[in-house]
């Protein structure tokens, strides 16, 4: 599993290679004329990431991210990088933690990204190893996650046959209700408008959580 970085060094030279990589994506695409839309839609995120990545609110991107923009944009960057610094690992397992702590902050823009990561990096879900997570609602929202993702692979226009990894099926409920949206839009959804694949851990979703083309 992923471990986190807590060694204030290294987190202020991610800081600063972020910054970097940000300013360099902002302003080639400030320098071609592009959109915030057609901007979104070239490098593959949302219209609100563009806004904040050209407002200069890097620390909201991961490394990996910026990168993957660098890239689409064709750019060549040469970038000075401590060679004792440890970066964020880009494995199926760190995306989760990402994801579960997106959730709990209610932060669905970053939440979403990672969902949109994980079918761009073309992860078999089946392959995914058991985090043996010890807080119950992490592990139940691990488990949600990857149940609602093999669903949404398998509808269309997606349409991908997909298959569970076993540890899913042996996460049970936690004790507490949760819910992934705000307690005040939670009256919109009911019936068949909830997410059984959460509801069943007792947490609550709606149906279409998590979807996108």
């Amino acid at each position: 599993m992923m471990q986190l970085i807590n060694d204030e060094t290294i987190r202020a030279e991610n800081l600063k290679l972020r910054g970097t990589l940000a300013r360099a994506v902002g302003d080639t695409v400030t320098q071609n004329g592009m959109t915030q839309i057609e901007a979104a839609k070239h490098l593959g995120i949302s219209q609100p990431r563009v806004s904040a990545l050209l407002k200069g609110h890097s620390s909201e991107f991961r490394i990996d991210a910026l990168v993957n923009m660098a890239l689409k944009l064709r750019l060549n960057l040469s970038l000075e990088i401590n060679n004792d610094m440890q970066l964020d690992v880009m494995t199926p397992e760190g995306v989760l933690d990402r994801m579960c702590d997106s959730i709990l902050r209610k932060d669905t823009v970053a939440f979403m990204d990672d969902v949109q990561l994980f079918w761009g990096k073309e992860w078999p879900l089946s392959s995914i190893p058991d985090p043996h997570e010890k807080d119950t609602l992490k592990y139940a929202l691990k488990a949600c996650f990857v149940e609602r993702m093999a669903e949404v692979w398998e509808e269309p226009p997606k349409s991908q046959k997909t298959v569970l990894p076993a540890w899913c099926l042996r996460v049970p409920a936690v004790q507490k209700d949760f819910s992934v949206i705000p307690d005040e839009y939670r009256e919109f959804y009911e019936g068949d408008l909830v997410s059984a694949i959460f509801s069943k851990r007792n947490i609550f979703a709606p149906r279409d959580f998590m979807f996108f083309v």
